[in-house]
Formats: C-alpha cells, structure tokens, sequence
C-alpha cells in the first residue's frame, strides 16, 4: 500500500506516526474506501462492459490505489493547482454523467 503524511492525516484520527498500528488502521481504511468504490463502479458499469449485469469486472481501486489519489489531490490543493483539481473534478463530474446517461438508456430497452 501507499502512505505518506497526506494519506496519514486524511485517513487517521489521531497523532500522525510511523508505526505499523497507523499504517495497518490507515491501509484498512483504504481498503474498504477501494471496495465502497469497486462497489459504485460494479453498479455504474464503469470500468468495462460486462453486459450490464455488474459482475465479473476487474476491480481498479485497490488501497494503494487509494492512498495515491489522496495524496494527489492533497499535493494539488498544497500548492494550490485549481486548474488541476477543477481538471479532475470536472472530468468526474462528466464521467458520472455519461454513466447516469448510458444507464437510463438501458433501462429504457
């Protein structure tokens, strides 16, 4: 898994630390951030066609998958990168709108 201070502070309750009690609490975490994802994205048929049903699919989100996309958006906001973050945001935005759109169209079918 992937941690770093960014990670550590968005993810942990208490004293930012080293220890493997913090990095096992913060990867736990992760992990079931990635499965809430994995989960979303099965139900939106986001990451491939499996014919509609969402089952079968490859998961993308993994824990360290996770811990980077926090630490990403951390490091973008610390510099303050709006151009980059709104890059994100809004391609998200049109993602889950193409998502929402496609699933309306099959279930008119």
């Amino acid at each position: 898994a992937f941690m770093d201070d960014e990670v550590i502070e968005c993810l942990y309750d208490g004293k930012r630390g080293y220890t493997m009690k913090i990095y096992m609490e913060v990867n736990d975490r992760c992990g079931e951030i990635a499965d809430v994802l994995n989960n979303e994205a099965k139900k939106r048929d986001v990451h491939g066609d499996d014919g509609g049903n969402g089952e079968d699919k490859e998961c993308f989100w993994t824990p360290c998958r996770v811990g980077k996309a926090l630490w990403t958006v951390a490091t973008m906001s610390a510099v303050n990168d709006e151009d980059g973050l709104n890059a994100i945001f809004e391609e998200g935005k049109k993602k889950k709108s193409r998502s929402i759109q496609n699933s309306r169209k099959k279930a008119k079918k």
